[in-house]
């Protein structure tokens, strides 16, 4: 029974290193490669890290898709990074493109591709339930570079950018749920530009902002598309007017009646100096907010996403990932003074600025199907490897010592039943 016993315990205590193992095989203990002109997007408090690139020659990270789960507390200097990435992908490495979230699925549209042999299709679909990608076909939709997409209940727009060799200020208005679209009307538009900051607001307006066209633009003067009645506002900004910049990040202010702006690039060579400002959009004027806590070097071609209280800024230029975290989180909780902080809380109410949809999924008579061997999950496969030899080498060790365990039971065992009385030894006579 104790041999039993033992061999019991050994084999569950096997079962358990191997599903520890393959829960962790997917994770990421190495600081990830620096990158800029990725993508970020929230979907059900993980947030997905695609594409990008390093070193400013057309390199892509070695993990090209990652995600961080936000449903659990975490240092940002010690950060759990999941990767989904593999070398079978039917997404090129890529930068400058966008992506959206509806319900489950992350849109991707538009991006450069960094392999001169490959093409970027001009959108795609990831599952985030099955991990699978698919090419989505919108014909007529040109797959554009340097845009920020918004989508707002059923409906997703996409401003500006340059699919060609030069910007443009046109609008494409897609419906999600059956592929269709149409062009905004183009009266008081936005003069041509990319790399700009875009932000959906309450009132069902979508501000536009700076980027980029043969130089920086300035932030004097937003654009207000109107998404109800298809019109465009200008207004004319006032107070505290951040300097003229391109590639950096928007989101919405946690009393809806704010945008914030973080980072970005100046012309080719700087980036912005004064990287933090406001701008109340009831009365359109920047200001620029007190901030605490340890202040980060200033980046461009980075990410902002907003969850929960957190401004959450992934990776960019500007800063030194050795030195510092890829990870910032800026508290904005308090109108009156955000703070910097390294340290994750979550809470059961975490939101983004890209609304989710309540609606259906888009038709899938649109999908191209690739093969099957082109869809696997995303795995990190040196990982897969690693976890298997390791769990082998442990489940050999366990039963060589079960083994040996077994043997000297078996030797005691044996002795002790061959054990005798020595003839020389004499009973006292009282015994009988």
């Amino acid at each position: 029974m104790i041999l039993l016993k033992k061999f019991t315990i050994y084999i569950i205590f096997c079962i358990f290193l191997q599903l520890l193992l393959n829960e962790v095989k997917s994770q990421i203990f190495i600081k990830p490669d620096l990158r800029y002109g990725h993508t970020s997007t929230l979907i059900h408090k993980k947030l997905y890290i695609l594409g990008g690139t390093i070193n400013g020659n057309n390199s892509s990270p070695k993990e090209e898709f990652l995600y961080i789960d936000f449903s659990v507390p975490f240092n940002t200097n010690k950060v759990t990074w999941h990767n989904l990435s593999s070398k079978d992908s039917i997404v090129p490495s890529h930068h400058l493109a966008t992506t959206l979230a509806v319900d489950n699925t992350m849109f991707l549209f538009g991006g450069v591709s960094l392999n001169s042999y490959e093409t970027m299709a001009s959108s795609y679909k990831f599952d985030t339930q099955s991990n699978l990608w698919k090419i989505q076909e919108i014909n007529g939709v040109p797959g554009k570079q340097g845009i920020t997409s918004i989508f707002d209940e059923s409906t997703i727009y996409l401003f500006g950018g340059y699919p060609f060799t030069y910007n443009v200020n046109d609008m494409f208005i897609i419906n999600s749920n059956n592929l269709s679209w149409k062009k905004a009307n183009s009266t008081n538009s936005p003069f041509p530009r990319s790399q700009y900051g875009a932000v959906l607001l309450p009132n069902k307006f979508i501000i536009y902002m700076g980027g980029y066209n043969n130089g920086s633009i300035p932030l004097d003067q937003v654009y207000l598309y109107d998404t109800m009645n298809d019109f465009w506002i200008i207004k004319q900004t006032s107070g505290s007017i951040p300097s003229a910049r391109y590639s950096f990040s928007s989101i919405l202010g946690l009393d809806k009646q704010s945008v914030i702006i973080y980072g970005g690039q100046e012309d080719n060579k700087t980036i912005a100096k004064n990287p933090l400002y406001v701008l109340d959009i009831n009365n359109f004027n920047w200001y620029i907010p007190k901030v605490t806590g340890k202040i980060p070097s200033s980046r461009t071609s980075h990410k902002a996403v907003l969850i929960g209280k957190y401004m959450s800024i992934t990776f960019g230029e500007g800063y030194n990932n050795e030195s510092e975290d890829d990870l910032l989180l800026l508290d904005i909780s308090n109108d009156n003074e955000y703070i910097w902080t390294s340290s994750f809380t979550p809470n059961n109410n975490i939101q983004s600025n890209q609304p989710t949809s309540t609606s259906s999924s888009p038709s899938k008579t649109n999908d191209i199907q690739l093969p099957n061997s082109q869809l696997n999950t995303k795995t990190n496969y040196t990982d897969v490897i690693t976890s298997i030899i390791i769990g082998a080498i442990i489940d050999a060790i366990l039963l060589i010592v079960g083994i040996f365990l077994l043997y000297k039971w078996y030797k005691n065992k044996k002795e002790q039943n061959n054990a005798t009385l020595p003839n020389n030894v004499t009973l006292p006579n009282n015994v009988t």
